[in-house]
């Protein structure tokens, strides 16, 4: 058995017979025919007509039914079979989607997850103590460092998307945003500057402290809901020029990073703000962290309004006219293409599949982790397609998202120090940073 077969039946990725919520996994169902394309499982048995000729036979999956045997619930009802037994199984999780990439060979590169939350976690101190001077410019300091260690990082992970994190929790929103910005920003400008690694790094410590301002006008008393209820611009619009002075207090004294944090909301047509900068005459650092904030911020929209990677960047391209640079636009259109990365996808025929990588030269056909392959045998190994060598199949549409890691809670024990170490490093001096 291969490697990835052996872990495959490690985690159990398929036929579970554990309990969750008193609900027994990979049970047999008799469902009547014709909600047999609203079901998803397989034939527990061979299904035979009176006459004993085989109809279908056992071991079918109903997800390539539905493509590969369009007349199946009519031939049943014309052989009088009513119902059917079907083995129920769960729908493979985010959880063990990221499990399952994670013991492939080649590994597919990605973000430890570990380093997100150190990082989330410093940032969540800082605005937590937003208020307190010798604090929040102390954290500071120490989130600079390590979003050193952070652009390194980006520069080694080729599908974005899949590094993206989320607050297991749901504390630490407003930090992880910073995180996932950071993450994006820095990608773009590897791919539009890869030989500039000074850059790189200003750019992603610039993602990363990009709302500090906004954090501050929000320690003054004034709620998110209260904010936005007010509609109040004059309050809202000083964060950007908030959060450069925040930065030059604490001794960060690099002119990229702080005018890439002043103009992040500079739009190209000239009606941003703080400044109203248009065009060219926007930093190109601040060009790039306002296409990956509008990004993140539609994939990180709450309730009905969540959107998925995909609709993120259509949302992007349909408002990138007259809003943002297009050749920032296209260099990250062209990383994560049309289906980014973690995107769960149905084929052209009908089988379910989770993106693994794009490609710059066809955006429409990257490459595709089967699910319907995993569920049906424990033994087999994850079968992946590539669909510009597989001209036969298509995406049909996208039908979900599976980009973005739970990133569990931070402990001690897991970071191998103490806590107070972590979110701030003492530092013998308030030496200026750049």
């Amino acid at each position: 058995m291969s490697t990835i077969s052996a872990r495959c039946v490690r985690y159990q990725f398929m036929f579970r017979t554990a309990h969750q919520g008193g609900k027994k996994l990979n049970s047999i169902e008799m469902i009547v025919v014709e909600r047999l394309f609203e079901e998803e499982g397989i034939l527990a048995g061979d299904i035979l007509s009176p006459a004993g000729v085989l109809l279908l036979p056992s071991g079918l999956d109903l997800d390539s039914l539905r493509s590969t045997r369009p007349d199946a619930i009519e031939l049943l009802q014309k052989h009088g079979v009513d119902k059917i037994p079907v083995k129920k199984h769960e729908p493979v999780t985010i959880e063990e989607f990221q499990r399952l990439i994670s013991s492939f060979t080649p590994p597919i590169a990605r973000l430890n997850p570990l380093l997100s939350r150190v990082i989330a976690h410093q940032m969540g101190a800082i605005y937590t103590n937003i208020g307190n001077r010798e604090l929040r410019e102390e954290g500071v300091r120490s989130l600079f460092s390590v979003g050193g260690t952070l652009a390194s990082e980006v520069r080694r992970i080729p599908q974005i998307t899949l590094s993206l994190g989320e607050d297991a929790e749901g504390k630490l929103d407003a930090a992880f945003h910073g995180v996932n910005v950071a993450l994006v920003a820095g990608h773009i400008a590897t791919r539009l500057f890869p030989l500039w690694p000074d850059f790189i790094r200003a750019v992603t410590i610039s993602g990363l402290f990009h709302d500090i301002g906004k954090a501050f006008i929000l320690s003054s008393g004034y709620s998110a809901d209260i904010l936005k209820m007010l509609r109040d611009d004059r309050i809202t619009q000083t964060h950007p020029l908030l959060g450069e002075a925040l930065l030059r207090d604490a001794g960060i004294r690099s002119q990229d990073i702080l005018s890439f944090v002043r103009s992040h909301h500079e739009v190209w047509d000239g009606s941003g703000y703080p400044d109203g900068l248009s065009g060219e005459n926007i930093p190109v650092g601040a060009r790039i962290l306002a296409v990956a904030n509008v990004f993140h911020n539609v994939l990180s929209e709450k309730g009905e309004g969540k959107k998925r990677s995909d609709q993120a960047i259509s949302s992007l391209i349909a408002s990138a006219l007259g809003r943002f640079d297009h050749f920032i636009v296209r260099a990250l259109l062209s990383s994560v293409g049309l289906f980014p990365p973690g995107s769960v996808v149905e084929l052209s025929d009908g089988r379910n599949g989770i993106v693994l990588e794009t490609r710059e030269r066809n955006l429409i056909r990257p490459r595709i982790l089967l699910m319907t392959g995993l569920r049906k045998q424990r033994e087999l190994a994850p079968e992946i397609v590539d669909l510009r060598i597989t001209t036969s199949v298509s995406i049909r549409r996208a039908i979900d998202d599976f980009g973005a890691m739970p990133v569990p809670p931070l402990t001690a024990v897991a970071v191998g120090e103490d806590r107070t170490n972590v979110l701030f490093r003492k530092y013998r001096s308030p030496a200026r940073l750049g």
